[in-house]
């Protein structure tokens, strides 16, 4: 009977912790899942005469997207998103003419970035626009910073008036921790931003924003 009323207990306990993430995700969390494509339209652009600047990212932007979208970023997410990924989504946006003059990408939390695919975001770009490049957290661990994010800021360096590098890493380590701790920005995994973590990503990412405006490479706040 022990062994019965054991198995009862377990079967139960499945069961609301199912019940607890369903309604997770029916209180807007969103499907982090590497299926499904998340985007999002700026609300307001930055540059009147040209295009709202894109952020293309992995799941780290889906929870920002309307937060992003609020402050000037269009937005193309996806789960498990890699850096070359993002590079073929610029290509497409380019060769139908949307590709504005700044686009930012945090996708190489998934399979890492190298010099050659710097390259190739740089030549699908071309020279009059700029590129922005975002770090991220280990996905696998949540420990900062993603492997490979010193590939970052070296192509920073050798393209200074091309790329710049955006330090989400060090801007968040003050609340680098899960919820519910008092002022945490990130979920449990301690990769994803919480909804106070995706307001201050967007408002970091904001920082960028007189860059959109083609022509255009002053200096970051």
């Amino acid at each position: 009977m022990v062994g019965v009323r054991q198995g009862t207990v377990a079967v139960v306990a499945l069961c609301l912790l199912g019940a607890l993430a369903a309604s997770a995700h029916g209180a807007g969390e969103p499907d982090f899942g590497c299926k499904k494509i998340h985007r999002g339209k700026a609300t307001v652009d930055p540059d009147p005469k040209g295009r709202a600047p894109v952020a293309l990212g992995d799941s780290t932007m889906i929870l920002p997207i309307p937060n992003l979208d609020a402050v000037g970023y269009s937005v193309n997410a996806r789960g498990c998103r890699g850096f070359k990924e993002a590079v073929n989504i610029a290509r497409k946006l380019k060769a139908k003419g949307h590709l504005p003059h700044l686009v930012m990408i945090n996708a190489y939390g998934n399979g890492g970035v190298n010099p050659g695919l710097i390259s190739e975001a740089l030549a699908v770009l071309g020279p009059s626009r700029v590129l922005g490049l975002i770090t991220a957290y280990n996905a696998d661990t949540g420990h900062p910073p993603a492997p490979d994010t010193d590939v970052l800021f070296k192509a920073a360096r050798q393209y200074p008036r091309r790329i710049f590098v955006l330090d989400w890493v060090k801007y968040s380590r003050s609340h680098h921790s899960a919820e519910p701790t008092a002022g945490a920005w990130f979920l449990p995994d301690l990769y994803h931003p919480n909804y106070t973590g995706a307001d201050a990503y967007a408002t970091f990412l904001a920082t960028a924003l007189p860059l959109a405006k083609t022509g255009h490479f002053p200096p970051l706040p």
